[in-house]
């Protein structure tokens, strides 16, 4: 592993450790590039697990201090890991434009016009198709640089793996053939023996001609390059798929 390009730290309220000791761990790593990437804040506050609205200016004045403290040591870049909602679409710019955060993932926590599904609680076919059908939206806006756990549709399916797994994934994964978006093997979900990333998914991925990259989507400094990172690339191995080093970023 090179580069992580999924990272939270303590602004995201479920996270440990600031942004320097992400940074300070992925050095000792022998890593490169290093995104942070906490969830974007909404105006609305309806999400209190995420840095709130009023927070930013602080949470961005300590990125861009670490920005500049580690330059030349390593490369940190100012991202953030958002959901497809079409109505903050232009706050996603303004983050972009005035901010310099060059890097937006697409991670779709929760679904619906009022954000009433919680994607990783029980589901039903319907949620699973209400999910999809945002990444796919989302995927078509081009302002995102991969989708993180693109199946996180699967968790809280009781079924397990069946035709509709299949049919969702499928579905997602045209459309990040079409829009040559990458896809995430998340190594956090793996670690924590969630539904994803899932075998049976990234079996038939392989049929799409799709890029695919680790992440460790690292909660606290040590799963930077933890454990749960080698189990992601044995899972690479296993199915014989080829990971980037380095995403382009401007």
């Amino acid at each position: 592993m090179q580069a992580n390009y999924h990272t939270h730290t303590r602004w995201c309220k479920h996270g440990t450790g600031e942004i320097e000791d992400y940074i300070e761990e992925a050095i000792r790593k022998g890593l490169t590039e290093i995104a942070i990437t906490e969830h974007v804040p909404h105006k609305d506050n309806l999400d209190p697990r995420r840095i709130q609205w009023e927070e930013f200016p602080a949470y961005d004045q300590a990125l861009n201090e670490a920005v500049k403290r580690y330059e030349g040591k390593i490369r940190v870049i100012k991202g953030f890991e958002c959901e497809y909602y079409p109505e903050v679409l232009n706050a996603y710019q303004m983050f972009m434009e005035k901010y310099g955060y060059n890097l937006l993932i697409l991670g779709q926590h929760r679904s619906g016009k009022k954000r009433e599904i919680d994607n990783f609680a029980d589901k039903s076919v319907y949620e699973m198709e209400v999910y999809a059908d945002e990444i796919c939206r989302g995927i078509e806006t081009g302002l995102f640089h991969f989708v993180a756990h693109p199946d996180l549709a699967l968790q809280g399916y009781p079924k397990g793996w069946d035709a509709e797994c299949e049919r969702i994934m499928r579905k997602i994964f045209s459309k990040c053939e079409e829009y040559a978006l990458p896809v995430e093997i998340n190594a956090n979900a793996l670690g924590d023996r969630r539904a994803y990333p899932s075998e049976n998914a990234f079996r038939i991925s392989k049929e799409y001609n799709l890029e695919y990259l680790i992440n460790s989507d690292a909660h606290r400094p040590e799963d930077l390059c933890g454990e749960s990172v080698k189990e992601a690339e044995a899972f690479a191995r296993k199915l014989n798929i080829s990971v980037m080093d380095y995403l382009t970023i401007s």
